[in-house]
């Protein structure tokens, strides 16, 4: 095969795979694959699982601990000792035990010490129990930081999707745009080789011409951009290509102050998340106020002295352990004060979350009412725009126009186009903001 002809086929082959269009990726597949596949929600979900973990090792302390300690050596030198006449009792029948001051050398040999235990918290229950709650709190803490998590990431989906639905929508504009100026400098060019043009014009449109080219140019840069970003949200290799749909124009939507704030504070992760501090602060108090009950267990106590032939080789008891301290020149009462005001303060923090939400819920949704009315204005712009680019267009046509009210009518059309798509990605922007504001995903 000749390289020339071999050169033409891989022009053909790239040409055709430029050509493909790649797959569409709607908004709701968007969130679906984020919340599946993104790093930061799955961090989030493992922080659930640990917490989980958390609490299955502290519901092990309800049953009896086990504990065994071994000790083993030889000495470096023999333990020697005396035991004294008599040192046991005097008896009549038998005298002095023993009889006369006898000396006991353990000999250098291995010897050990084993000792095992079995214990099971009695009076610990309740502490345990308070503990269990408190872990607990943990977990819907962790829960509710993936779900806030979650939130943040769909919205940060659904806010860089319309980022890139306007960046495809003003490629859409400036190519059409592109296309309307080559074929004017085409016109031009055949008028100025007519002499019914100047030369001056026909560089006006070659010069508008490449300035379209560059913005063009900016756009697909700015598109590739906001692709890789998008990808790295959905947790995909950042050169997987997709495209998106076209935002549709929205309805009308009638929206309740006083419904979306009611809303907002059920849902919103800020405020749940205040009140299972104020939970958890409140179970710390009752958790120190516990510590004035003595630890008491029952255990079941194993000793064994193996080659030591004096000692009992094996000793078994049973009873109970209680640990207390009676005096503490009021400690716990102090810490216990100092929780209570901790959860005195988390009650507070629980009441200006509520009020925050509030305060953010309005703002979002003043957001988008104005949005929708810019939205409606842009709309009325472009479609006036456009009928005035239909008469100059034809004006110019029938020679009643010139050249430079072509692409001033021209400009304004591609001015009013671009603040309509960016009108448009704002409007989804503020919807994306105003259910972010309410907690949903």
């Amino acid at each position: 095969m000749k390289p020339s002809r071999a050169l033409f086929l891989f022009a053909i082959g790239s040409f055709g795979l430029a050509q493909e269009k790649p797959p569409v990726l709607t908004i709701d597949d968007a969130v679906a694959l984020s919340m599946k596949a993104n790093r930061q929600v799955q961090s989030s979900s493992l922080g659930v699982h640990a917490a989980g973990q958390q609490t299955a090792a502290l519901r092990t302390s309800l049953l009896p601990q086990f504990q065994t300690y071994l000790l083993g050596g030889e000495e470096l030198r023999p333990i020697s000792f005396n035991i004294p006449r008599g040192a046991l009792g005097v008896y009549p029948a038998t005298g002095p035990i023993p009889g006369e001051e006898s000396k006991v050398t353990t000999p250098q040999e291995f010897t050990g010490l084993i000792f095992a235990q079995a214990s099971q918290p009695l009076s610990q229950l309740w502490k345990i129990h308070l503990s269990l709650i408190s872990s607990r709190i943990g977990e819907d803490l962790a829960r509710e930081s993936l779900r806030q998590q979650r939130e943040d990431t769909a919205w940060s989906v659904r806010d860089l999707y319309y980022q890139i639905a306007q960046t495809q929508t003003q490629i859409e504009d400036a190519e059409a745009n592109q296309k309307y100026l080559a074929e004017l400098q085409v016109e031009t060019d055949r008028n100025l080789a007519q002499q019914a043009a100047l030369k001056g014009d026909s560089l006006s449109v070659r010069a508008r011409l490449s300035q379209q080219r560059y913005q063009l140019l900016t756009l697909r840069d700015t598109m590739d951009t906001q692709k890789e970003s998008m990808n790295r949200l959905l947790g995909r290799d950042l050169e997987t290509p997709f495209s998106v749909e076209a935002q549709p124009m929205p309805g009308p939507e009638e929206l309740d102050p006083a419904v979306a704030r009611k809303e907002a504070i059920g849902q919103r992760s800020e405020v749940r998340e205040a009140r299972l501090q104020a939970k958890k602060a409140e179970t710390a108090v009752r958790q120190e106020h516990a510590q004035y009950i003595p630890d008491v267990s029952a255990t079941l106590s194993y000793v064994s002295l193996p080659n030591v032939s004096f000692a009992p080789q094996n000793i078994v008891h049973a009873g109970f352990l209680m640990q207390w301290q009676p005096f503490d020149w009021g400690q716990k009462r102090h810490q216990e004060n100092a929780l209570r005001d901790s959860s005195k303060q988390a009650g507070l923090t629980e009441q200006d979350a509520e009020q925050q939400v509030a305060v953010d819920v309005n703002a979002k949704l003043r957001a988008l009412v104005e949005a929708r009315v810019w939205l409606d204005t842009t709309a009325l712009s472009v479609e006036a725009e456009r009928e005035k680019m239909r008469v100059v267009t034809n004006r110019y046509g029938q020679k009643a126009a010139l050249l430079s009210d072509v692409l001033q009518q021209e400009a304004a059309v591609s001015s009013a186009a671009s603040d309509h798509a960016r009108a448009v990605a704002a409007f989804w922007r503020a919807k994306a903001s105003f259910d972010r504001a309410l907690g949903r995903e």
